[in-house]
């Protein structure tokens, strides 16, 4: 299939039509016909609904609503894992954004907890060597696709955080992050193998300056939706203002054949109409992160070894504590 990337204001009083008229676009609507059982997978990386930072719940529902109206008989799973150190509960979080009100109002669609759920031990083939990762199971026996619902974030450490950097909540591992030093090598081949597929982008707010949850919330109000996850964040970084073969992972992603030509994009709407020009800007704590998130070794030191919890306990003494 070509990539195609629809683009478009966001329609601030939604009727459906504009999630149809993507669908058709993007040429989802065979798939949807043929399929049992989606997955969504919204951003959910913060305890309670945060502009900029967390995907609405309103989002997520009208993308339920484009997909039953295609095929009312399908089953839609919306699922987000636990991760972090100090981790907060994902049931409770999904609950208090309105995610449970969802599957009340619609019967085919169920709420997942991917760390409460049995996974499966998947080797990785990466330009490093083998990598072996827990997966959640389900993937693997009941979804026939899935759905990235991302925000146009800035991101402290990855630049930006778009459709393929989403899947990285699908690890159900509370303490994921061991496994920061591989991301760049690991997160396309975790899209491919948990059938990501589509795109769809709640622009309604992004997140400028710093994130993934502390930075500057704007409202954008943009529309973007897609048949490839590489197509998707390749364009959307471009109306993010950056680059995106200066985006570590996803240049690393083009490596693996994960990203298309752009000359073979074909891109319905105007891109320069909705252009806005976002900045990273990294704090002072921004660069330990940044270096643990690269190394093994410094990520072990910061958080798995004797000297973690010291460690920790001195820089709270200059910062404030993550949210739990």
């Amino acid at each position: 299939m070509n990539p195609i990337v629809y683009i478009d204001r966001l329609d601030l009083k939604p009727d459906g039509r504009q999630f149809d008229a993507a669908a058709h676009a993007i040429e989802l609507g065979p798939a949807v016909h043929a399929a049992r059982a989606v997955f969504i997978k919204p951003n959910l990386t913060y305890p309670y609904y945060k502009k900029g930072v967390t995907t609405r719940a309103e989002s997520v529902e009208e993308i339920v609503k484009m997909l039953l109206r295609i095929n009312r008989k399908l089953k839609i799973f919306v699922g987000e894992g636990e991760g972090g150190y100090n981790s907060f509960s994902m049931s409770k979080a999904m609950s208090d954004m309105g995610f449970d009100d969802i599957a009340v109002r619609h019967s085919n669609v169920e709420i997942v907890n991917l760390s409460s759920i049995p996974t499966k031990s998947i080797e990785i083939k990466t330009q490093k060597g083998p990598y072996r990762l827990d997966l959640p199971e389900m993937f693997f026996k009941e979804v026939d696709f899935s759905i990235s619902v991302p925000l146009p974030k800035i991101h402290c450490i990855t630049k930006v955080t778009l459709s393929y950097k989403n899947q990285w909540g699908c690890l159900p591992d509370v303490m994921r992050l061991k496994n920061h030093y591989m991301f760049s090598h690991l997160i396309s081949n975790i899209a491919s193998l948990l059938k990501f597929k589509y795109a769809f982008l709640d622009g309604k707010y992004g997140l400028d300056v710093n994130g993934p949850m502390d930075g500057d919330p704007v409202e954008v109000n943009w529309f973007v939706a897609s048949n490839s996850l590489g197509a998707f964040d390749m364009v959307v970084s471009e109306m993010m203002g950056f680059d995106w073969k200066q985006v570590r992972h996803l240049k690393t992603s083009a490596k693996y054949g994960d990203m298309p030509n752009r000359e073979t994009v074909q891109i319905i709407g105007d891109i320069n109409l909705l252009k806005r020009k976002f900045t990273l800007r990294r704090s002072i704590w921004n660069y330990p992160a940044l270096a643990g998130f690269q190394s093994k070794n410094l990520t072990q030191l910061f958080y798995f070894s004797r000297w973690a919890k010291f460690l920790h306990d001195v820089m709270y003494t200059f910062r404030e504590r993550p949210i739990q």
